[in-house]
C-alpha cells in the first residue's frame, strides 16, 4: 500500500479503555485524530430526547471527519462500541476509497469483567447522562452481547484480551496488532 495513513477502528465494550488507548496513541503520533462519538453526541442540544436521530448524525459527522483527516494524510482512531457490523463496513470502504489502511482491533474482556469495569467507572461515555446503577445491567449486558455478535461478521478483527489495570500491556499489544496489520496488508 502506497499510503501510510491509517483508520483504526478500536472496538470494545463501554468502559474497557478504548479512549485511554487512543490518547496514548495520540501522544506518540502527532496530528493523529481520535474521534469519540460520545464527545460528538454530547455537543448536540437535547440529544437524549432525540437519541436515535442524534446517533445517526454522529455517525455521519464521524465519517466526514474521517474523510477530511485521512485526505490530509493523518491517522484516525475510532474508539467505538460496534453494535452494527455495517458501520465497520462503511468505515472500511471509506478508508479504502481514500487509499488508507483500515485496521480493526477489539479490546476484549469477559461479559462479567466488562460489566464490572463499567459499573466501577459509574458513567456512560456521553456527557449529561445519569450515573450507571444496577438497574442499567440489562442494557449493559445487551450492548455487550450485541457487540460480541458483531465479531462474527468481522472475521479480520484483531482481538486483544485486556486485563484490568494493565493499560501499558494493552497498549503494547495494540501497537503490535497495528504493526502486524501493516505488514500483512503490504
Amino acid at each position: 500500500m502506497s499510503s501510510s495513513q491509517k483508520l483504526i477502528l478500536l472496538n470494545g465494550p463501554a468502559g474497557i479503555g478504548k479512549s485511554t488507548i487512543a490518547k496514548m496513541y495520540l501522544e506518540q503520533h502527532p496530528l493523529s485524530l481520535s474521534i469519540g462519538g460520545d464527545e460528538i453526541i454530547g455537543m448536540m442540544g437535547q440529544w437524549l430526547a432525540f437519541e436515535e436521530k442524534a446517533r445517526q448524525l454522529t455517525f455521519e459527522l464521524t465519517k466526514s471527519m474521517i474523510r477530511t483527516h485521512l485526505r490530509n494524510g493523518h491517522d484516525v482512531l475510532l474508539p467505538y462500541l460496534l453494535t452494527h457490523a455495517s458501520h465497520a463496513q462503511e468505515f472500511e470502504e471509506l478508508a479504502r476509497s481514500l487509499d488508507a489502511q483500515f485496521i480493526e482491533v477489539i479490546l476484549f474482556a469477559s461479559r462479567q469483567d466488562a460489566t464490572q469495569r463499567l459499573i466501577r467507572r459509574g458513567t456512560w461515555g456521553e456527557a449529561n447522562t445519569p450515573p450507571i446503577t444496577e438497574h442499567d445491567l440489562p442494557v449493559i449486558e445487551q450492548l455487550y452481547d450485541t457487540m460480541a455478535a458483531q465479531l462474527e461478521e468481522r472475521p479480520y478483527t484483531v482481538r486483544i484480551d485486556c486485563t484490568d489495570g494493565e493499560v501499558n500491556d494493552t497498549y503494547a499489544q495494540f501497537l503490535k496488532a497495528i504493526d502486524s496489520s501493516e505488514v500483512s496488508s503490504q
